[in-house]
């Protein structure tokens, strides 16, 4: 499969304590990677740069733009935040930190879709109708205010705004976390249904190796600001190599 996304020996800290550590990845076209690793491990660091919201004290981050790769630091900041507005697409744990609740649902759907350059009313209320269905919200609710949502419907309009664009690269920071076990196995549905059907390319980030499982084609693990362990998810996780991945997996796993 044709690489998408590429970090070479990406560094960063925070003081003197380490996030990244010489991380280096691969993203490949039409996969979902996963991040594992507990809270300071790094995961959300490394995300972060690699959708370009942060900037890597040492290492570089190509991504594929159809003839080559290009380095996100010579993009200039129009230029990326093209690319991050059209092409890639970015899921917040917290839903009401990606979206505005004072204006409604289609509003919501509709501003993306507008920063991408249409301009058109009728098209994007029916293209924003359209992506209600798609994430199993009652396209009724099109002129609702979010700020009435539930977290499970937040979240899913999250979605849809995110994906109203058809990006070929999503990068998701938790995107279940908070929700109650049932809500939570719907969003993961559906997730996993849309990302399938439409063919995108997925950087998953989670502390949940059920999640991972569930999602993801190929597994990172990650401590420290190091990756520790790497591979399909399945192997991974029925044969965990390093000790930190085999604590990781004991601990969820029954025995």
């Amino acid at each position: 499969m044709t690489t998408l996304l590429k970090a070479h020996e990406l560094r960063h800290s925070f003081g003197a304590t380490p996030a990244l550590d010489g991380v280096s990845l691969e993203v490949r076209r039409h996969e979902i990677l996963a991040v594992v690793g507990e809270s300071g491990s790094g995961k959300t660091t490394l995300l972060n740069v690699l959708a370009g919201r942060m900037n890597a004290d040492q290492g570089t981050v190509h991504y594929h733009d159809g003839a080559n790769l290009r380095s996100l630091s010579e993009l200039g900041e129009r230029e990326l935040h093209r690319l991050q507005r059209a092409r890639w697409g970015f899921v917040e744990q917290n839903p009401r930190a990606a979206l505005r609740l004072n204006i409604t649902a289609g509003g919501n759907i509709g501003e993306r879709l507008m920063a991408a350059g249409d301009r058109h009313y009728g098209n994007i209320r029916a293209i924003a109708t359209h992506w209600l269905e798609q994430v199993e919200i009652d396209p009724k609710r099109l002129d609702d205010l979010p700020m009435n949502f539930s977290g499970g419907m937040l979240q899913r309009l999250q979605i849809a705004r995110m994906l109203v664009t058809e990006p070929e690269l999503v990068f998701m920071d938790e995107p279940t976390g908070g929700l109650d076990a049932s809500v939570q196995a719907r969003v993961l549905d559906l997730i996993r249904s849309l990302v399938r059907r439409l063919g995108l390319a997925v950087v998953l980030v989670t502390h949940d190796i059920g999640v991972a499982r569930l999602l993801a084609d190929r597994l990172i693990v990650m401590r420290q600001g190091l990756i520790v362990e790497s591979g399909l998810t399945d192997q991974v996780l029925d044969d965990p190599h390093h000790a930190y991945t085999q604590l990781l997996v004991s601990s969820v796993l029954p025995a």
